[in-house]
């Protein structure tokens, strides 16, 4: 995959670069009002960002349409041990006004291409149960459920302040990796 920009449709798919700053903030930020998208509290800002997504063996996509950017997804590490190098957290975060239209699913796509290119063999995904878009996305796309983690985290902010949520696990092997 060439990593400047792939097209898919009306959708062009590529690294992030600074200027995507506030979009990525933005769309962070609508996520983490819903109260199912994160235990994290604030908004990426573009050195967060990086450093999350955009570091070592870190990944980092958006989806950029007529409108702008619509979507980001990264892969970020999960440990720094040589055992688990190919091991990576994904997360996806589609803008409110272009969810439901296929923007996640291209771009989720994509971002599985990327990563076994990058030699990930194994992506995991921690979705709160009350998401059933991203967890519906994420078993079309080869993701399977592992578990649900009772109680993780108790929530610090939004509509879910001071409750104890569940994650459901998921994990997706590469048939080509590993």
């Amino acid at each position: 995959m060439d990593l400047s920009e792939i097209t898919m449709g009306e959708m062009i798919i590529r690294v992030p670069i600074p200027d995507d700053e506030a979009a990525i903030a933005v769309i962070d930020a609508q996520g983490l009002a819903s109260g199912h998208a994160s235990f994290r509290d604030q908004t990426h800002d573009w050195r967060s960002f990086q450093k999350s997504f955009m570091t070592g063996r870190a990944l980092a996509l958006i989806a950029e349409d007529e409108k702008g950017v619509a979507a980001w997804a990264g892969v970020s590490v999960i440990s720094t041990r040589a055992v688990y190098q190919g091991v990576g957290e994904v997360s996806i975060y589609v803008a409110n006004d272009r969810q439901g239209c296929g923007t996640g699913r291209r771009l989720l796509e994509a971002m599985i291409q990327h990563s076994e290119e990058a030699g990930y063999w194994t992506l995991i995904a921690q979705i709160f149960p009350e998401n059933e878009t991203s967890l519906k996305l994420h078993a079309a796309l080869g993701f399977e459920v592992l578990g649900t983690r009772r109680k993780l985290g108790k929530m610090t902010y939004g509509p879910m302040a001071d409750q104890w949520r569940d994650v459901v696990m998921m994990e997706r092997r590469s048939a080509i990796v590993g």
